[in-house]
């Protein structure tokens, strides 16, 4: 098969949605031919795909398509004719695909629904397919459309193992402002949970935030005001992207932070929240305890008090944390159904239901 992928937010980022797409093109290879389509071609972009996240991609061909500002789009109908299929993870915009076969990837749960002209060109992408059961609940009830699959994210279990635990929380997000409208991976919120710890009396303990920084002066600004909330403390900031270095945090983590979505009403503003977080299953696959936020995807991963725990606030943050630290029977056996828990996150697993949504 001519397999076509495109993502909008592929050459500007490097995070969850990009890894998923590269992932999709790893299982399909090298069994078909598989095309990952860009608007134009930046130097180094492979290397940095193979940099970042681990992935095999040896075939994979970069193609320049038609999706900048200056096509058309009876460009992009000419240039998807020559697949059989061409999968599309959308930003909410649609385009008329002439391809055999068209999926339509949703990695967001838009709360805006379509248009009469996006309704219209979403009539050519009748397999529908989100990432996890939150943004399938969540579009289908704000654009009333039927979706066909979830399909998780894979966390390959040789590339997260647990290391040599060492008195440290992590939190691994990209950085970028609230006034995205994204969902902010509230650093600043843990940096200040954190502070707070100290201040009634933690020792011996270190936060890392290991992410990179979104393009944009606002986004800098976020991470630079992030960094001064954490001067003072043992807390260190990582945002050079290097895979190896992301792999020894994990490992020597004991506990996992996630807080995307925090102070954000997750039924009006859907988007905002983490839509899944993968994140939290690479943690918990090289055995650190997750301690994650009650809201979005992350519920789907962590069930409270089985494989991890849950907050609603600050105060819950602060208490299961210390649980976690000072009770070693609790530590032992969250982290062990955690371990387990990952699994179902699979390559395999993954691989599989990639070929069954791509009727191969």
């Amino acid at each position: 098969m001519k397999i076509g992928l495109y993502s909008p937010f592929l050459a500007d980022n490097i995070g969850g949605g990009e890894r998923y797409l590269l992932t999709v093109a790893e299982c399909l290879l090298p069994q078909h031919q598989v095309d990952l389509i860009i608007p134009q071609f930046t130097p180094g972009l492979p290397e940095k795909f193979s940099h970042s996240f681990n992935l095999k991609l040896t075939g994979l061909n970069f193609v320049v398509g038609p999706f900048n500002s200056q096509s058309s789009g009876l460009d992009r109908a000419k240039f998807t004719r020559q697949y059989d299929i061409f999968y599309y993870m959308t930003d909410a915009s649609f385009f008329i695909s002439k391809a055999k076969k068209n999926i339509v990837h949703f990695m967001i749960p838009f709360n805006q629904p379509p248009n009469l002209i996006q309704r219209f060109k979403l009539r050519y992408w009748p397999v529908k397919v989100t990432n996890s059961f939150f943004t399938k609940n969540s579009l289908e009830k704000n654009w009333k459309i039927k979706i066909d699959y979830v399909h998780w994210g894979a966390v390959d279990q040789n590339d997260f193992k647990p290391l040599a635990k060492e008195n440290l929380i992590l939190n691994v997000g990209r950085f970028f402002s609230p006034s995205h409208n994204k969902h902010c991976k509230r650093q600043d919120f843990l940096v200040k949970t954190f502070k707070t710890l100290c201040d009634q009396g933690l020792t011996g303990w270190r936060l890392i935030l290991n992410g990179p920084i979104d393009h944009g002066q606002d986004n800098l600004s976020y991470a630079k005001k992030v960094a001064q909330l954490a001067k003072g403390y043992p807390i260190t900031l990582r945002h050079q992207g290097d895979f190896r270095k992301l792999q020894q945090d994990y490992g020597h983590s004991r506990i996992y932070w996630h807080a995307a979505g925090y102070e954000v009403d997750e039924t009006t503003n859907p988007q905002a929240v983490e839509h899944l977080g993968l994140s939290t299953v690479e943690a918990m696959s090289a055995g650190a305890v997750p301690i994650v936020i009650n809201k979005g995807g992350q519920p789907e991963i962590v069930e409270n008090g089985i494989n991890g725990l849950l907050w609603n606030d600050q105060a819950d943050l602060i208490k299961q944390t210390l649980a976690v630290i000072h009770d070693q029977k609790l530590f032992h056996k969250l982290q062990l159904q955690a371990q387990l828990r990952a699994k179902d996150f699979s390559k395999v697993k993954f691989c599989q239901q990639t070929y069954k949504i791509f009727n191969l």
